[in-house]
């Protein structure tokens, strides 16, 4: 009985042994928790005000920035200087070709009866050579196509003189490929810009076609 008891206590403290070993061979708990630290956490979700600051972060105001909207202006009629060839057109086709030389300024016109003398003290003749070139049939021209400027100031555009340059441009009709010339004369304060503005009879409803600075300011 004793025999037995011994050796039931013996093959116990065996098992025992066996087990303790098998627990020395297991990672210390240390060890897991440093592997377990490794891994990324699982994300939460963010804060209203921590969203807010990740996606529209604050920035500070750029100095000395001035943002100004431009206002826009309306397009005035294309200028021109004397001696250009100006094309007009319409209806989408080539109508006229128009020019503007000799130009000179006069203070007065004299013949052997009569002097032509500004009506108004300061003021002079300013005379321009007017050509009509037509590219189609039934181009108009006239002297009355042309209104005068001088320094922003409309002038009077009906200058009667005895002594004229000749010859004085008329009015009338071209067929296509006949040309037209003549000289207009106007009066003129002495100083300032003088434009001559086109608006043609058949542009009468409408603004000026295109404007030739005839004297400069």
């Amino acid at each position: 009985m004793h025999g037995r008891i011994a050796l039931v206590l013996t093959g116990v403290m065996v098992v025992a042994g066996c087990a303790t070993q098998s627990v020395g061979n297991v990672q210390p708990a240390a060890s897991t928790t440093a592997s377990v630290a490794s891994v990324a956490p699982e994300p939460t979700e963010a804060s209203p005000a921590a969203t807010e600051v990740a996606e529209a972060p604050t920035l500070a105001p750029t100095p000395n920035v001035i943002l100004v909207t431009p206002t826009p202006t309306p397009a005035g009629p294309a200028t021109y200087k004397v001696g250009d060839a100006i094309t007009v057109t319409e209806s989408g086709s080539d109508w006229a070709k128009i020019t503007i030389t000799d130009v000179k300024i006069v203070g007065s016109y004299k013949g052997s009866y009569y002097t032509d003398k500004p009506q108004t003290r300061g003021n002079v003749f300013i005379q321009a050579k007017v050509t009509y070139e037509a590219l189609q049939d039934g181009v108009d021209y006239n002297p009355f196509d042309w209104q005068v400027f001088c320094a922003g100031m409309a002038v009077n555009n009906t200058t009667f003189l005895m002594n004229a340059p000749k010859p004085e441009l008329d009015s009338g009709k071209l067929p296509n490929g006949r040309k037209a010339t003549g000289y207009v004369v106007y009066e003129v304060p002495g100083k300032g810009e003088v434009r001559m503005s086109y608006g043609g009879n058949i542009f009468s409803n409408s603004g000026p076609v295109f404007e030739v600075i005839i004297r400069a300011a």
